[in-house]
């Protein structure tokens, strides 16, 4: 006689998964526990504001340190951040964002932020000038590695030509080379395009930069 069994549970998958979720919500909590534990949320807000959180990054650090049951100070929070945004908004900090393509997250008081945004517009300049660079830098550099392997496919099907015995199989190989031959002339006419932007932006790199440098922000 057959006795049914109860299917076994995968506990040992279930334990890894647990311990995934677990290991997840921890890498992304704002703070650790211990930080939780000994936060100077006056000290914490004035550090998030000069790096150019917002204020609702204290949300974030609510959830991680509700771990421990500690609530943070909305009062001190809120102190500290307005110092902190005031030492994060001046012009120095603007272009050094906009040059690494940060986001401004509307922090900066009405006093600041006119000077900070200019400065942080004339870094996005640079930043989106430098990102049309790379991308047709990969561009140029993609299609020559697609050319080469073109290129290396037509020469197997050259040597192949030569050792076929079929007629059939020697004209459905030259259509192939055919066909690669238009893939390049193709590649090469994209990549002789991305060249000539690739030209005019480095010269406008090169104004933009040096116009920079007189207004203070390069050294």
């Amino acid at each position: 006689m057959h006795i049914l069994r109860e299917p076994r549970r995968p506990m040992k998958l279930h334990f890894f998964f647990i311990l995934f979720i677990s290991l997840f919500l921890t890498a992304c909590a704002t703070m650790s526990k211990e930080e939780c534990k000994l936060a100077d949320w006056n000290l914490k807000g004035v550090d998030d504001a000069s790096q150019g959180f917002p204020l609702d990054r204290v949300i974030e650090h609510g959830k991680a340190c509700a771990r421990v049951d500690i609530v943070p100070d909305m009062r001190a929070y809120r102190k500290g951040h307005g110092k902190g945004a005031r030492l994060y908004c001046i012009p120095e900090k603007g272009y050094s964002e906009g040059r690494k393509g940060a986001v401004y997250n509307n922090i900066c008081p009405a006093d600041l932020e006119i000077t900070f945004l200019q400065a942080y517009r004339d870094g996005q300049e640079l930043y989106k000038i430098e990102q049309n660079i790379n991308r047709f830098t990969n561009q140029i550099s993609s299609n020559q590695s697609q050319i080469d392997n073109r290129y290396s496919n037509i020469a197997v099907l050259k040597t192949e030509i030569v050792k076929s015995q079929s007629e059939q199989e020697r004209r459905e190989k030259m259509r192939r080379i055919s066909d690669l031959e238009s893939e390049i002339f193709k590649l090469q006419l994209e990549s002789d395009n991305a060249a000539r932007e690739l030209s005019l932006f480095r010269n406008d790199f090169r104004v933009v930069e040096d116009k920079h440098f007189r207004m203070g922000y390069l050294k």
